[in-house]
């Protein structure tokens, strides 16, 4: 998909949010990203996730981690196309949902609906698959409003990199933490 096509895409479906938004760090910006909305079209979310699985389909991903619920029907989608093991976490989860565990050996990739630039919520994720003997190969996301490259020194893959512009409002909307 070409960019321009994405953008029209995401925003048809209500992805992509204009007006004006407190962030959780109280920034005032002038876009949000509700990447829910399009995920919940199977036609559209296979092919967003074709955008990251063609980064990836070469390096023998063995499994693919969904960083957040949100995150989850996008992950699953790539996890599929890279014929892949799907590994997930809940917000109350320290590491991975029960039950479920990286293997040594494994060659995995960290999926995200929004990457920022705060990689908190990935540092478990990360000490998890070293101590298990594991590779973290990439992480991926649907829309990537980073100011810097990740730290994490991976391959960092978004469908769309937007840059997030800071203005004044008076009756901003208030965006939650995702789940």
């Amino acid at each position: 998909m070409e960019h321009q096509e994405i953008i029209n895409e995401l925003s048809a479906c209500g992805a992509l949010l204009n007006g004006a938004f407190i962030l959780p760090d109280h920034r005032i910006v002038n876009e949000w990203y509700a990447p829910a909305k399009a995920f919940q079209y199977p036609p559209l979310c296979r092919k967003l996730s074709y955008e990251i699985v063609k980064h990836f389909w070469d390096m023998d991903v063995q499994v693919v981690i969904g960083a957040r619920i949100g995150a989850l029907p996008f992950a699953a989608e790539i996890a599929r196309q890279l014929e892949a093991r799907l590994l997930w976490r809940s917000s109350t989860d320290t590491v991975f949902y029960e039950s479920l565990a990286i293997h040594s050996g494994d060659r995995a990739i960290i999926v995200d609906d929004i990457l920022l630039d705060d990689i908190s919520p990935y540092k478990p994720i990360g000490r998890e698959i070293l101590s298990q003997d594991a590779r973290l190969i990439g992480i991926a996301s649907l829309i990537d409003v980073t100011t810097r490259k990740t730290p994490l020194n991976v391959r960092q893959i978004s469908v769309v990199k937007r840059e997030i512009q800071e203005i004044e409002a008076i009756n901003p909307v208030q965006i939650l933490e995702r789940a």
